[in-house]
């Protein structure tokens, strides 16, 4: 045999004892692990799995402490307080006895079984459903743990609640919670739907600053939900604290003097003579008003009321049917001062009077402020259009005399205005300057969102030729099919036809005109912090944009501003104030009475609007009276009391004032 046979039968042997020595590692391997299933599965499973059975990890969230709210002076107006709540854990309540367990439950309550399955039905089943809406004193509470052997799943927990130290002051802006909506879950990144959340005013707007974020306990639980031990707890982080400008104080006694605003336009109607009343046109009572008081230089709000008002706490665990329809049908959630549009009146003349001021534009035959015009009982004028031939002063059928531009803002005389727009319409009628009054009152604030930190502001309308041409392409029934006339221009000019505004707008307007053409975003929160008081965030002023005024057009305006309370339309209003009339300006305003499609009469909008220290303006106060007649006779009055207590004089009662621009 040769050297190469014998050395290819020693690999082979080799090779043949290799594959032998692997299949025995591969069988002894196969047999552990082998060996190693049955013992976990045979021998030892039924301990293991007892062992897994105890090793079920649960969390139960802790609820976060919502934030305060507080005013400028950091006193508690909103805040959460220790309150038993319901919970129910559907895993544990059995399908075949849901219906008795609830029926027991809504006995306990007071309340129908469809109310309480409502409630739970809005968690998923297999969940807990955390009830707040049925907050529950200690006594029920009692009752409830006392039949916990007939209630599976129910039981009582101690959860922070929602509350209002003040009743309904501030009611419209500190807002009041309630469950999401389907809305709400799209707009913000929440998913319970057991939490309330913000649903009006400061609770909405700063809703992701007042939440706070939950928490959680951890356990170890058997199959059974039984508490083996537990793991650990993550504490909640409590809700952002939200300082408001606005200050208690201020704010209640503007309240109460809308309040007596309303009844002392009430007690006016009351003495109206009956015989020279028209049946027909007889004056509804007077039920709403509203006031601001704005910083000049900030944009702060110092106190914002609307009345009717509401309090806060009736939505906390849930407002009964009858008092939200009640509330409903009083309008009682509308804040007035931010969605009460109304027809400003004759306090948009001073946005008029900047114009002619700035664009040199006088009645016909004028070319100076000081030149006057007769200011006569009506005026007529032939326009080529459809619009109205004949317009009457408010004094018809007196004239009031000769009048310059300062007469006619301090007597509010509609002839000087009319004549104004006649000017600009005769030599810009169809150019872009026929607008040069709306222009200015969009850049003052009028006709346009102040951008303030509350939810569902009014925008309001403030006519022009391309809205009227909008108007009739896409809401033809808003306009006639003339489009926009000479007419709807000498309306606008003086306040009335094409134009609604808010108190707040009318605010700004006036604030970005005597101060020299600074437009403020108005705000009613100051400040961000934490509960500890620290600041997160502070929300300085912000201007939205500067208006180019020149300084004898503001010098001016301050002037004849202080003339209307000294010896104008709200003279009489205003004598009261005694010496500190020299520090106040402001303008009336009565937006005509009318009647409605359907035959009922409403009454004129009683206005004020004014500012004071006047060489120094600091605040702006703008009050509206719906249907509350005279703004001389009923709004100066309120305002004026108002200055009062801003400037640090005794706060005197409402005497009507001089019954004007009817």
């Amino acid at each position: 045999m040769s050297d190469r046979k014998r050395a290819d039968g020693r690999e082979q042997v080799t090779s043949s004892w290799r594959v032998g020595v692997l299949a025995l590692l591969f069988t002894g391997a196969f047999a552990i692990l082998f060996f190693r299933l049955w013992f976990v599965q045979l021998a030892a499973g039924p301990e293991w799995l007892e062992e897994a059975d105890q090793n079920i990890v649960s969390s139960e969230p802790i609820v976060a402490p919502r934030g305060d709210i507080v005013d400028r002076n950091g006193l508690v107006l909103a805040t959460s307080v220790p309150g038993l709540v319901i919970e129910i854990d559907r895993s544990l309540l059995p399908v075949e006895v849901e219906d008795d367990v609830l029926q027991r439950l809504a006995a306990i309550l007071g309340l129908s079984p469809v109310e309480v399955r409502e409630a739970v039905e809005r968690t998923p089943s297999g969940e807990v459903a955390a009830l707040p809406e049925f907050e529950i004193d200690a006594d029920t509470a009692y009752l409830i743990m006392e039949q916990r052997a007939t209630l599976p799943g129910v039981t009582v927990r101690a959860l922070p609640v929602r509350g209002y130290a003040r009743g309904s002051l501030m009611g419209h802006v500190l807002g009041h919670m309630g469950l999401p909506s389907p809305g709400d879950l799209e707009r913000l990144p929440i998913t319970d739907t057991n939490t309330p959340i913000g649903k009006l005013g400061v609770e909405r707007e700063y809703e992701e600053f007042l939440r706070g974020t939950a928490g959680k306990h951890v356990y170890r639980i058997n199959p059974e939900g039984a508490i083996l031990e537990e793991i650990g707890t993550v504490p909640p982080v409590p809700g952002a604290t939200v300082r408001l400008t606005l200050e208690v104080e201020a704010q209640a006694e503007v309240e109460r003097i809308l309040i007596e605003a309303i009844a002392l336009s009430n007690a006016l109607k009351e003495t109206q003579d009956e015989d020279e009343t028209d049946p027909d046109r007889t004056p509804p009572p007077t039920e709403r008003a509203t006031a601001v008081v704005m910083e000049v230089n900030t944009g702060a709000i110092l106190a914002m009321a609307s009345y009717p008002t509401f309090e806060p706490q009736l939505f906390v665990g849930g407002i009964d049917v009858a008092s939200f329809e009640e509330l409903s049908e009083r309008q009682a959630f509308n804040n007035l001062a931010i969605q009460g549009v109304k027809p400003p009146a004759s306090t948009f003349k001073a946005i008029t009077y900047v114009t002619a001021m700035e664009e040199n534009i006088f009645p016909e035959g004028v070319s100076t402020p000081e030149e006057t015009i007769e200011c006569s009982s009506q005026l007529a004028h032939q326009f080529e259009d459809d619009s109205p031939h004949l317009w009457r002063n408010w004094t018809f059928p007196e004239s009031d005399g000769p009048q310059n531009l300062h007469d006619a803002l301090r007597r509010s005389c509609n002839i000087y205005f009319w004549e104004v727009a006649l000017s600009i319409w005769r030599a810009f009628r169809d150019t872009d300057r026929e607008g040069m009054v709306q222009d200015w009152a969009r850049a003052v604030g009028v006709g346009r969102p102040t951008q303030i930190d509350l939810p569902f502001e009014h925008y309001g309308i403030l006519g022009d030729r391309q809205l009227f041409e909008e108007w009739r392409e896409r809401q033809p029934w808003r306009v006639r099919a003339e489009g926009w006339l000479g007419g709807d221009l000498m309306n606008l000019v003086v306040g009335q036809g094409p134009i609604v505004t808010t108190p707040l707008q009318m605010a700004v307007a006036y604030a970005s005109m005597l101060n020299g053409g600074t437009v403020y975003q108005p705000r009613v929160a100051d400040a961000i912090e934490t509960a500890d008081g620290e600041r997160i965030r502070t929300l300085e002023p912000r201007v939205l944009r500067s208006v180019d005024i020149s300084p004898e057009t503001v010098a001016s305006l301050r002037r004849d501003l202080t003339s209307v309370v000294r010896s104008g339309t709200a003279r009489r209003a205003f004598e009261d104030l005694g010496g500190l009339v020299e520090v106040v300006g402001g303008k009336t305003g009565t937006a005509q009475s009318f009647t409605d499609q359907e035959g009922v009469f409403h009454d004129s909008t009683a206005w004020f609007v004014g500012v004071a220290p006047i060489d120094a303006p600091r605040w702006v106060v703008a009050v509206m009276v719906d249907e509350g007649g005279s703004g001389g006779a009923v709004a100066a009055p309120a305002a004026r009391a108002i200055f009062q207590y801003l400037l640090g004089a005794e706060v005197t009662p409402l005497v009507a004032g001089e019954d004007t621009e009817r």
